[in-house]
């Protein structure tokens, strides 16, 4: 009976102890837990809702919360910039979340001058390059990376020139071209542009475009700033990684030209028909030439003729019999003359294969190794970089080497230090890249090539002939050496005090050496003046500043954070520079070998310095992360100038995020479809001086001599009283995340310049031609959209796409005084249809744009007689070379009358009589549009797939036109003898009298102006759109890679400059007009493979 009551007993109390637990299980009120990122760290703010019960808490500083809550209630967690995460609940256990981001942070640090803040008190206009953008491609400089990234930023890429710079403008600029830079600072010192950085050493590129974010950098500030920061060593983080990319550049060649048969076809027609109306221009058909039969094989005793010695054996063109046949043996081929109705025999060059390689390479290296702990971090990187140009000869190398360090010398000071250096050489066309792209592979196709000995011809000259023939008698050493030093020191003086003093050094120097052997320039022409020299130019800019910062939340919930600081910039620049010729021999470019008689040598040097004195301050504070401010101030003293010495710079940007107010609780927040709102609203002021030299202002002399006695004379006015340039930014905008997917922010901008520093062209009798004054206001106004969309979000696979896009819109406010309609200076009369009258445009007009173009506008071709006689009866057009009248009426005039007059013909262009009085003369001059883009902008897209990644950029341009005047300049045979391109298949014959373009002429310029007027015919819309960039990278599991000791192992392949859609026919499209004769580098399209190591 006693075990029986005792088993019982013990049974009884083990049932009341389970149902104690069971009861405990389901009267809990407390989950309890942390949330993280996925590296573990705690984060702060997370909402916690119990969805089941209506409970709301959110984590403390170490990611720790407490709920009340029961077995199979829903919890949900939320945080701004991170996915959510919902929790179905089978126990009370402590549980530990992690949150995946979810795309743009709103904490993330955004660097600002001398300091940063978080992105979600940021109050002025400030946007970040995507980090990813730097990772892909090969770029001899980060400026290209920046295309259709950053709104309100035209990046225009119009040279494909190994280590090029793109032409970078924000918001239209501050010049009346509408043109300017931005300040480029890297790692707080200020550098000379983007050239010669290493793209895999940044960490981060910043864009300050407002006045209020500009201002602390005063009077450089003017076109904005480009923040760029390095890459340094993290806490925790220790690696060595190698990459390396090779890519294979292949160019994309503007024209296509004619080949031989086609080019003496129509050389020979074209003068055929000038010769109708200048009969002595038939000469040329049977000369010495390109198309002219005037050329020998042989000479009179049977010797074959080399086309290096004399002039008439140089090209192909004869028409055949006994001496020449057996070349057609040799390549040469025949046709029949199109003029005479003989056989010319002749041989078909291509200078493309002698000019331009087939398939240029870029290789980039990087060895980079960093680590880091609680007391000391370090990053170094070393960097190679080599592009071929496409054309022959040319080169950029670059060697970078990079060493960051931050050593914690005690608990309350910190050394930053930092050493930048970058080797530079390079080598251009020697003729320069616009004549090399457009005349020299323009050139007459019907050169021989080579001469009996089976050497290469010179062709017409070293300029415009075969550059393989002298490409190694011109040496032309480049060199450009930077050099960064800096040093800080950050002293914690007290609980959120703290002192940063830093000093900084900065040294560019150049390096130029010149030497021409004797070369062939001509058939039979050896130049033997053996030209040589060099020159050498070095900056030394250093840069002091003392800041002290101070960061404090008063009352809890009033945050400040406000710094001030003092800063000194000395600029001294010297040079050398001399040259020399006749040496005894071209084995040595000395220039102590060159000859010592009169005028053979030339020397020079200078020097030149200037200086900034600054002293500045800002101020940020919130309350409780809702209502923000920003104020700024600096003050500006600038040697370069002299009775207005100092300029005081203000900035004030205020914000409001909305979606912290309670009272908006229920329709934003995590959970909401507004997930954030902020609306913002800034005023700054900047100053700019332009380019007004050290002493500009002070006047200038230089020497001249007179009957062999050198005198000095002022060449440049005293401009003592030169005021700043003052410029005012107002900008309002909104910045909003929605569905937790979509980031769109939105602004609108207003900049008005006065006291506009430009030069003014004076009458002669000043006895100056110009002078640099405050020469007006102007203004810039336009809108920006940024918009980050995150499609979708799996955990094997995301897709995200990107958009962003700027309208800006320049005018002319006020000019000085000068008694003229619209104080006008400079521009041209039209007629204008709506008033009748005649109205003055171009030039710079108060009230107008300063870019927009004028030209004649073509209606069409002269087709039939009834169009002849319909168009011209009554008509005169003074635009021609001579006066153009209808036949009729030529026919008509006396002898000296047609020696003052052409008469139009069939396949002549007829133009638009804009006033309708019968004559053609520039008052018809119509509109064509603007020469500057209205809208710029770009998008892309970024997926991943597993290990797999594929990122795609487009930009783009609208609003604008261009003037083709390089193809004009071809079709109106122009130069007289070069090739022309196929557009001459679509000129206007008896068989083609529905051609789009006008007859052929040779030397049109000379004739009826049909090609060589601007005119319609060659304004093409200037909008295009770019396929800047695909990639597509694989990284290998991190699981596998630590198998064999790395931490990372990826490849990839990429695509740049792969395509532009646009009407735009000139060798960029990005490029403005350009003029007849003129011409560029294409940029080339490139395939990149890639490959990343990390240990």
């Amino acid at each position: 009976m006693t075990n029986l009551f005792y088993h019982s007993l013990r049974g009884g109390l083990l049932l009341a102890i389970l149902c104690c637990i069971h009861f405990a299980a389901f009267s809990q009120t407390a989950l309890k837990g942390t949330v993280t990122d996925p590296l573990g760290n705690p984060l702060e703010g997370v909402t916690v809702s119990n969805q089941t019960q209506g409970h709301v808490t959110k984590t403390d500083e170490q990611g720790g919360f407490s709920v009340q809550a029961k077995v199979s209630d829903v919890i949900s967690f939320s945080s701004i910039g991170y996915q959510s995460h919902k929790l179905t609940l089978e126990n009370l256990a402590s549980v530990r979340i992690s949150l995946d981001p979810s795309g743009e942070d709103l904490e993330e640090v955004v660097v600002l001058g001398y300091g940063s803040i978080k992105k979600s008190n940021l109050t002025g206009s400030v946007s970040r390059l995507d980090k990813r953008v730097l990772e892909t491609g090969v770029r001899s400089n980060p400026a290209s990376a920046l295309a259709g990234t950053i709104p309100g930023l035209r990046v225009q890429q119009t040279s494909g020139r190994p280590g090029s710079v793109p032409n970078i403008v924000l918001r239209g600029g501050t010049t009346y071209g509408g043109g300017g830079s931005p300040l480029v600072i890297v790692d707080g010192l200020i550098r000379s542009g983007f050239s010669d950085i290493n793209q895999d050493d940044i960490e981060s590129i910043d864009v300050l475009k407002d006045a209020s974010a500009t201002a602390i950098y005063g009077a450089r500030a003017s076109n904005g700033v480009v923040l760029i920061t390095t890459k340094r060593g993290k806490d925790g983080v220790s690696n060595i990684s190698l990459k390396s990319k090779i890519g294979v550049n292949s160019l994309n060649i503007p024209f296509e030209f004619l080949d031989a048969k086609d080019y003496l076809y129509w050389s020979r027609k074209g003068v055929q028909t000038s010769g109708m109306y200048q009969p002595n221009q038939l000469n040329q058909l049977t000369s010495v030439g390109p198309f002219g039969t005037g050329n020998k094989y042989k000479d009179d005793q049977g010797n074959i003729l080399d086309g290096n010695k004399v002039s008439n054996a140089v090209w192909s063109t004869m028409f055949l019999d006994d001496s020449n046949r057996e070349l057609l043996g040799q390549g040469y081929q025949t046709m029949i003359d199109p003029v005479t109705g003989k056989e010319l025999i002749y041989k078909d060059f291509d200078y493309t294969d002698y000019a331009l390689r087939k398939n240029a390479l870029t290789q980039d290296y990087n060895l980079a190794v960093q680590g880091g702990n609680d007391k000391s971090k370090y990053y170094a990187s070393l960097g190679k970089y080599y592009e071929q140009g496409v054309p022959i000869g040319t080169n950029y190398d670059r060697l970078t080497f990079i060493l960051n360090g931050d050593y914690k010398i005690k608990p309350w000071i910190t050394s930053n230090s930092g050493l930048n250096f970058a080797n530079t050489k390079w080598r251009d066309a020697i003729n320069g890249e616009g004549n090399y792209m457009t005349r020299a592979l323009g050139a007459p196709p019907t050169m021989r090539g080579y001469n009996a000995n089976g050497d290469l011809l010179v062709g017409r000259d070293w300029q415009d002939g075969n550059p393989a023939v002298n490409n190694d008698r011109f040496i032309r050493n480049n060199q450009n050496q930077k050099f960064t030093m800096s040093q800080a020191f950050v002293i914690d003086l007290y609980e959120g005090l703290s002192l940063r003093a830093s000093g900084n050094w900065f040294i560019n120097q150049t390096n130029n050496e010149s030497f021409n052997r004797d070369y062939l320039a001509s058939p039979g022409n050896w130049v033997r003046t053996r030209n040589s020299s060099a020159s050498y130019d070095k900056t030394l800019n250093q840069t002091y500043n003392a800041v002290l910062n101070y960061k404090n939340t008063f009352g809890e919930k009033h945050n400040f954070d406000a710094m001030a600081g003092w800063e000194f910039f000395d600029s001294y620049n010297t040079g050398f520079s001399a040259s020399g010729s006749g040496a005894p021999s071209d084995d040595f470019m000395d220039l102590g070998l060159t000859s010592t008689e009169a005028n053979r040598r030339g020397i020079d040097s200078y020097h030149v310095r200037n200086r900034i004195t600054s002293f500045f301050g800002r101020l940020n504070y919130d309350y409780d992360g809702r209502y923000l401010m920003t104020l700024t101030l600096r003050r500006d003293g600038y040697s370069n100038l002299l009775n207005n010495r100092w300029g005081t710079f203000p900035g004030v940007s205020l914000g409001w995020n909305l979606h912290n107010e309670d009272f908006f609780a229920n329709i934003m927040g995590a959970d909401q479809v507004i997930n954030t709102l902020k609306l913002r609203a800034s005023y700054g002021a900047n100053g700019n001086i332009g380019s007004i030299g050290a002493y500009t202002l002070q006047g200038t002399y230089g020497t001249s001599k007179y009957d062999g006695n050198v005198g000095y004379g002022m060449t440049s006015l005293s401009i003592p009283n030169l005021r700043w340039e003052s410029l005012i930014t107002k900008e309002v905008g909104l910045e909003t995340r929605l569905l937790n997917r979509l980031d769109l922010s939105v602004a609108y901008y207003h900049r008005t310049t006065s006291d506009k520093i430009a030069t003014l062209e004076l009458p002669a009798s000043a006895g100056f031609t110009s002078i640099s004054t405050n020469n007006g206001d102007m203004q810039n106004q336009g809108v920006e959209i940024d918009l980050n969309y995150q499609a979708v979000r799996a955990n094997d696979f995301t897709l995200s796409f990107n958009w962003n896009t700027a309208y800006n819109k320049n005018k002319i406010l006020k000019l000085p005084y000068n008694g003229v309609e619209n104080n006008r200076q400079n521009g041209f009369q039209v007629y204008n249809p709506s008033t009748m009258e005649l109205e003055w445009v171009g030039g710079l007009q108060e009230g107008q744009d300063p870019n927009v173009a004028y030209a004649y506008e073509a209606l069409g071709i002269i087709r039939t007689q009834q169009d002849l006689d319909n168009y011209a009866l009554q008509l005169k057009d003074l635009i021609g070379a001579r006066t153009l009248v209808h036949p009729d009426v030529f026919n008509a005039m006396t002898a000296s009358e047609k020696s003052l007059h052409y008469p139009l013909a069939l396949g002549d262009v007829m133009w638009r009589d804009v006033n309708k009085d019968g004559i053609i003369n520039s008052y018809d001059r119509v509109y064509m549009g603007n020469t500057v883009p209205r809208w710029t902008g770009g998008f892309g897209l970024y997926s991943t797939y597993k290990d797999f990644s594929l990122s795609a950029r487009f930009d783009y341009a609208l609003g604008y036109v261009a003037y083709d005047g390089p193809r004009a300049w071809f079709l109106g045979m122009m130069q007289g003898t070069f090739n022309t391109t196929t557009e001459v298949l679509d000129t206007y014959t008896p068989e083609n009298t529905n051609a789009k373009y006008p007859t052929y002429y040779w030397a049109d310029q000379l004739f009826k102006n049909n090609t060589s007027r601007e005119s319609s015919m060659f304004y093409n819309k200037g909008n295009y759109l770019a396929f800047r960039e695909i990639s597509l990278a694989y990284r290998l599991p991190r699981s596998l890679a630590n198998k064999i000791k790395m931490e990372d192992l990826s490849v990839s392949v990429t695509g740049q400059n792969l395509q532009y859609w646009t009407a735009n026919t000139l060798f960029s499209a990005e490029s403005g007009s350009i003029g007849q004769g003129g011409g560029g580098y294409p940029l080339p399209r490139t395939v990149i493979f890639g490959l990343q190591l990390t240990f």
